[in-house]
């Protein structure tokens, strides 16, 4: 005679359901933090010669910097014009094409006093441009 063993159901444990994030998608425009436009504003900073000042101009679009111009507003002497003329020549490579808010400069070719009356001019911009 044959016996049929007995068998005994194995149990598999439940998938966990995965919950994923809805996506957004790729043809949606992302909401902007700044209104497009073109903004002006003056920064200040002090140097050992006094205070100073630096005039800055941005375009903006999709809270990117489209294009920005600089110039000195009345530098205070030889050295403050010279400083001002090499940060204006330099910037542009750090500004034009990033993200505003990804804006902050330290030291441009040499100048470490007037990128703190750019960043000024900056926040400024900033305030006037916000969405």
């Amino acid at each position: 005679m044959t016996q049929n063993p007995v068998t005994t159901p194995v149990q598999t444990p439940q998938t966990p359901q995965v919950i994923l994030p809805a996506t957004v998608p790729e043809n949606t425009p992302a909401k902007s933090t700044y209104k497009d436009g073109t903004y002006s504003a003056d920064g200040n900073y002090f140097s050992p010669g006094g205070s100073e000042q630096i005039a800055l101009r941005l375009n903006i679009k999709d809270d990117i910097i489209a294009d920005a111009v600089t110039e000195a507003n009345s530098p205070s002497g030889p050295t403050a014009i010279r400083y001002q003329a090499i940060f204006v020549a330099n910037f542009k490579q750090y500004v034009v094409g990033k993200k505003i808010d990804e804006v902050k400069l330290d030291k441009v070719s040499g100048s470490s006093l007037t990128p703190k009356g750019f960043n000024d001019a900056l926040n400024k911009i900033k305030a006037q441009a916000k969405a």
